[in-house]
């Protein structure tokens, strides 16, 4: 069973506009989807993603790669609703990769760099130049990064509905059964990653190691 990259927009956006997309997605992840208040909820986490990655960008080195590290992998895992979000956290990933701060300038620097600039350029705007600023020192990091990840597991959740209901009504009964539990181990799966990804930065917030 796989789900398409089209099971996983919304109205306001087609498949062609998620760069670099996968042709399909194995039952290794969450399938990503919005609930029923599709523009609200887009909004709230458009919103929190920017924040974090806004966050990210000012922190204390060490402590946004510590962050960087809990956000990452497994293979193909991305908490990110946004695809510019998505482009814009990689790039943060690299310049941090390469053992320099992810400051605002050498992100917009490093996308330049990989042409995907002119793709993200508006969103990258709203990050740098936020109406509020963040915090001092990170403080909110772990925070707004494990909101992050509840907001992809509560997406899951609208996704697998989706997912049960186009099953049910696109294959025969004796095929349920089988479907259902390949379901029941993926929403197990994702629900060990959150479980794992929330303790990491719970125990960071708390000045311990990830």
């Amino acid at each position: 069973m796989t789900i398409t990259a089209h099971d996983m927009v919304t109205d306001s956006e087609s498949a062609d506009e998620i760069p670099d997309a996968e042709p399909t997605l194995t039952v290794d992840q969450f399938p990503s989807h919005l609930g029923a208040d599709i523009s609200t909820e887009d909004a709230i986490t458009t919103s929190v993603e920017a924040a974090l990655l806004t966050a990210l960008m000012w922190a204390p080195k060490d402590l946004a790669q510590q962050v960087r590290q809990i956000m990452t992998g497994p293979d193909r895992w991305n908490p990110f609703w946004s695809p510019a979000h998505t482009e814009i956290f990689n790039a943060v990933c690299s310049v941090l990769d390469e053992g320099g701060p992810a400051t605002p300038v050498l992100v917009q620097a490093r996308l330049y760099e990989t042409g995907r600039l002119p793709r993200v350029e508006q969103h990258l705007f709203a990050i740098i130049s936020p109406v509020q600023g963040p915090m001092v020192g990170g403080v909110e990091l772990p925070h707004l990064a494990a909101k992050v990840i509840d907001q992809w597991y509560r997406r899951g959740y609208a996704g697998l509905l989706a997912r049960m209901s186009q099953i049910r009504e696109t294959v025969s009964v004796e095929e349920l059964a089988g479907h259902w539990e390949s379901l029941t181990g993926h929403q197990q799966r994702a629900e060990e990653l959150w479980l794992t990804k929330r303790d990491q930065l719970a125990r960071l917030h708390q000045g311990g190691t990830a």
